[in-house]
């Protein structure tokens, strides 16, 4: 069944000539609508500048294994040896690998963090990022947000992970480390779609202010990608059947800016290979409705930090090689600025707060019951 959104349901009956008539005497009236969209990008959020890292940037993974090397007790001649044709030693990749201790044994660090003393890796001491206010606090340790203005920004995670090479970009650039994440597993994993529901649009086409709903689902296939490499506009997507990815929260659009009225909860599935699930609690939204039909803003919220540990974890040893991470040091760091959610019996906090980029592009959004969707005229976009 086509969706009406016109007078036509009122004049069903009439004969085509009074049809006409009618349509040019009554005034139009505006109908709601639903737009649809697919998520062309999700990462980390990241505000980098100059001055941000004091204490220096983190160093590149031959300048960091040698000072692991050194920690280890290693002498001069030794650690020569093991970084004899770096990053291809062969040698180098079992010791670094293995340099916790447990009663005095080597065994895995990645797996056993704690088994070494923090690295106290280098964390950002600047003043902006993006992200929300999220526990109504203005503190010295806080930022402000620099689109927004707004202070009291909370973002541990940016601090954490910030005064990493590859964790650092200013917009519209991208942090290498979370393009990568998201740019190889896009192709295999279920795309995320976006529903804003209740758009009401002015005499020039143009979004006007008003509430609406937005949902945020996993979709049953991956995107499409263009000749350009990036997410194909205009293709359909079918909503998943679980439930489990469905999210959804109240907004309101001013001046071509949707914001969430109330916090949600957002869960979603991704790839292994990047974050197994996004759990975040008391998320907010606010994302620009560009002339173009696409989306981009921020995602804020509180994430559990040790999912986030084990993205770095899993290929320890490659991700310190490649991406020049201390991954044990990213444990304590995570631990360290942790600032939410408290364990009732450890008392510490196992959330931090988070800001991501999240950007999306037009798309046909099919619900699970295609009929009953498209008499409430769900699921698509009009432009």
């Amino acid at each position: 069944m086509a969706t009406h959104w016109g007078m036509g349901g009122i004049l069903k009956f009439a004969p085509a000539g009074l049809l006409l008539m009618a349509a040019l005497a009554l005034p139009s009236v505006a109908r709601a609508e639903t737009r649809g969209y697919v998520v062309s990008w999700f990462h980390m959020a990241a505000y980098s500048e100059d001055g941000d890292c004091p204490d220096g940037l983190n160093p590149s993974a031959d300048a960091m294994f040698v000072k692991i090397l050194k920690g280890m007790g290693k002498t001069q001649p030794e650690i020569d040896a093991l970084m004899e044709g770096f990053p291809n030693g062969k040698e180098l990749r079992p010791v670094v690998m293995n340099r916790g201790k447990i009663d005095g044994k080597p065994v895995n660090v990645y797996q056993n963090p704690l088994s070494e003393p923090d690295p106290r890796i280098s964390t950002v001491k600047g003043h902006f990022a993006y992200g929300f206010n999220l526990d109504g606090k203005v503190g010295p340790d806080d930022f402000t947000d620099p689109e927004t203005g707004e202070t009291g920004v909370d973002n541990q995670l940016f601090r954490a992970l910030g005064c990493f090479h590859t964790e650092r970009a200013k917009p519209p650039g991208r942090p290498t480390y979370p393009f990568i994440q998201w740019d190889m597993t896009r192709d295999q994993m279920p795309a995320w779609v976006i529903q804003i529901a209740g758009i009401e649009r002015g005499p020039d086409g143009a979004v006007k202010d008003g509430d609406v709903t937005i949902s945020i689902d996993r979709a049953t296939g991956p995107i499409t990608r263009n000749a350009a490499g990036d997410p194909q506009s205009d293709m359909t997507f079918q909503v998943g059947p679980n439930p489990r990815w469905h999210n959804s929260a109240p907004a309101t659009i001013r001046n071509g800016v949707l914001t969430t009225t109330a916090t949600f909860a957002f869960n979603m599935g991704d790839d292994p290979f990047a974050v197994t699930e996004y759990n975040i609690k008391d998320t907010r939204l606010r994302l620009h409705i560009n002339p173009d039909g696409t989306l981009k803003g921020i995602m804020g919220g509180y994430q559990p930090w040790r999912p986030i540990y084990v993205s770095f974890g899993l290929a320890g040893s490659t991700n310190e090689f490649n991406l020049s991470v201390d991954v044990p040091g990213i444990f304590y760091a995570l631990r360290r600025l942790a600032d939410a959610y408290p364990d009732p019996i450890t008392g510490q906090n196992t959330a931090i707060s988070s800001a991501f980029v999240i950007e999306a592009v037009p798309a046909f959004v099919l619900n699970q019951t295609p009929a009953k969707t498209a008499d409430a005229g769900a699921g698509r976009h009009a432009y």
